[in-house]
């Protein structure tokens, strides 16, 4: 009885490892074509986001923190200003305060000591615009909800074309209209990276650095940013994992002057 109990369980287990393959190519087909829809939604979505005429302000508000010998924090606020048109694009930064205290700076740099940011907005271009799309490989790695948005989670890897750094990662796009609502960079493709992996060799470490942006402001089927992180840690083996700097820029109170795709258009007049 045990026997044929044995020999009859072998028999089912065969016949489900043959009908494997099976389901698991029909399920490669079906995520590919998810994944075709979604990245031509996505190159759709970035053609407008580059040829979109834009003019808004909105407050900037960057907390940057050093975790050395003398941790620190400081926390700017700033008046931020951008304006593309036909022209060209321009962005302005006025200062109004340092660490709770009112400053009056006029169109600034940023103040930040550790970290350099810009082109926030665009980075979405950078991955999934028609260009980079050819030079990039993507797979489809999960889904989630995102800004009460259902979202698919992409992965972006550089294609054997691709001969220079560029920028990579995970992203979250809506399965509705290819907006991008997050992008989790690849700390390989940051680029000060190499600079980084030296120094971690050096102290016996590996770098652990988390870095994204979070696109949760919508306006005229374009999204604008909310938030962005990069924290430069390091994974010890006799320490563990310790941060030797971070930065937090939150994007709030925004006000859309113009924002005009080819299909959409919008304005309103200033104050």
């Amino acid at each position: 009885m045990m026997h044929r109990f044995f020999r009859t369980f072998a028999i089912g287990l065969m016949a489900a490892m043959c009908l494997l393959p099976g389901l698991s190519k029909s399920q490669d087909r079906s995520d590919q074509a998810r994944l075709a829809a979604v990245l031509k939604k996505a190159a759709d979505y970035c053609r407008r986001l580059d040829n979109a005429a834009l003019d808004f302000v909105c407050m900037e508000e960057v907390t940057e923190t050093s975790h050395n010998l003398s941790p620190n924090t400081d926390v700017y606020l700033y008046d931020y200003q951008f304006i593309r048109k036909a022209g060209g694009a321009k962005e302005r930064r006025n200062l109004l305060a340092v660490n709770g205290k009112k400053k009056d700076l006029r169109d600034t740099s940023l103040h930040t000591g550790f970290f350099q940011y810009r082109n926030v907005l665009f980075g979405p271009i950078g991955l999934l615009s028609e260009y980079w799309q050819s030079l990039l490989g993507f797979k489809l790695v999960g889904e989630d909800m995102l800004h009460d948005l259902k979202a698919v989670i992409v992965e972006a890897t550089p294609g054997p074309e691709l001969t220079e750094p560029h920028l990579y990662g995970r992203i979250w796009i809506s399965e509705d209209d290819g907006s991008v609502l997050k992008i989790v960079w690849d700390q390989r493709s940051l680029g000060n990276f190499k600079m980084i992996e030296e120094w971690a060799k050096g102290h016996e470490a590996e770098p652990q650095i988390i870095s994204f942006s979070e696109y949760g402001f919508e306006k005229n089927g374009l999204r604008f940013p909310s938030r962005s992180y990069t924290d430069q840690a390091y994974l010890r083996k006799d320490r563990g994992r310790f941060s030797s700097a971070e930065i937090s820029v939150v994007y709030k109170d925004y006000k859309f002057f113009t924002v005009e795709t080819e299909t959409i258009y919008s304005q309103t007049r200033r104050p």
